[in-house]
C-alpha cells in the first residue's frame, strides 16, 4: 500500500513538473523585452515633442549627412509634416509590440492636444538593437478614415467620367476634321476656276470693232452711191485677200 501511495506521489510530482516547464513563456523579442521597446518608443517619442519647427530642420540637415542616419531622418520629416496637427504633446499612450516572421513592430500612440500621432519602429530579428524603420503617423477616427475613402472614391468616378468626356470629344473632332478639310478642299478649288469665268467679255471688243466697219462700209457706199445709209443694210461682211 505504501509503494502505490510513493508510486502516486511521483507520477503527481513529474506531472506537475511537466506542467511547469511548459507554462513558462519567453517574454523576450530578438533578445529584447517588451519593456525595452516601449522605453526605445517612449524616449524618443518624449524627445520628439520637445522640438519646434526650426529644431527639427536642424536636426533633419545635421543628421543627413550620417549615412546610417536616413531611418531618423525619416521619422523627424514625419514629424513635422504632422507638427502642426497635432499641436501640444500631453503624453503618452496606447503601447503594442509584436513579431512576424523575422520582423519585429513596435507601435506607441502619443497623445496630443488636437490629434494623437502614432509611431512605428520596425526591427529585425537578427538584429533588434536598433530599428530598420521608423515613421509616425496621425491617429484618424473610423468616421475620418470612411470620410477620406468616400472623397476618393467620389474622386475616382470623377475622373472616370471627365476621361470619358474627354474621350467622346476626341472621337468627334475625327469625325468633324474630315468633314471641315473637304469645304476647304472645295473652297480652294472654287477660287482657282474664278480667273477662267472673268475672260469672257473679251468678245465684246471684236462686236464693237465690227460694228465700227460696218458703219464706215455703209458710209462708204452711200457717198459712192450718193443714197441715203438708211436704204439699204450691211448684213454681212467677208473679207478677201
Amino acid at each position: 500500500m505504501k509503494n502505490k501511495l510513493k508510486i502516486c506521489l511521483c507520477t503527481l510530482a513529474l506531472a506537475l513538473g511537466l506542467m511547469a516547464c511548459g507554462g513558462q513563456k519567453d517574454d523576450t523579442l530578438g533578445g529584447r523585452t517588451e519593456a525595452d521597446y516601449q522605453s526605445e518608443l517612449s524616449s524618443m517619442l518624449t524627445q520628439l515633442s520637445t522640438l519646434d519647427e526650426a529644431a527639427i530642420d536642424y536636426n533633419i540637415s545635421y543628421i543627413s549627412s550620417y549615412e546610417d542616419g536616413a531611418t531618423l531622418v525619416t521619422l523627424l520629416e514625419d514629424y513635422k509634416d504632422c507638427y502642426d496637427e497635432a499641436n501640444e504633446y500631453v503624453g503618452i499612450g496606447e503601447f503594442n509590440v509584436e513579431k512576424s516572421g523575422k520582423t519585429i513592430t513596435a507601435t506607441l500612440v502619443g497623445d496630443y492636444s488636437k490629434r494623437d500621432l502614432k509611431m512605428t519602429f520596425v526591427y529585425s530579428t537578427l538584429d533588434a538593437s536598433t530599428p530598420t524603420a521608423m515613421n509616425i503617423e496621425p491617429v484618424y477616427t473610423l468616421g475620418e478614415t470612411m470620410q477620406k475613402a468616400g472623397l476618393n472614391t467620389v474622386m475616382g468616378i470623377l475622373i472616370v467620367f471627365i476621361m470619358l468626356i474627354v474621350m467622346s470629344g476626341v472621337i468627334k473632332l475625327f469625325e468633324i476634321i474630315p468633314k471641315l478639310e473637304k469645304k476647304s478642299k472645295e473652297k480652294k478649288e472654287g477660287a482657282v476656276a474664278a480667273p477662267v469665268v472673268s475672260k469672257t467679255p473679251a468678245p465684246v471688243k471684236n462686236e464693237t470693232d465690227d460694228l465700227q466697219l460696218v458703219a464706215v462700209i455703209a458710209a462708204a457706199i452711200a457717198a459712192s452711191t450718193g443714197a441715203s445709209t438708211d436704204s439699204f443694210v450691211v448684213r454681212s461682211i467677208k473679207k478677201r485677200h
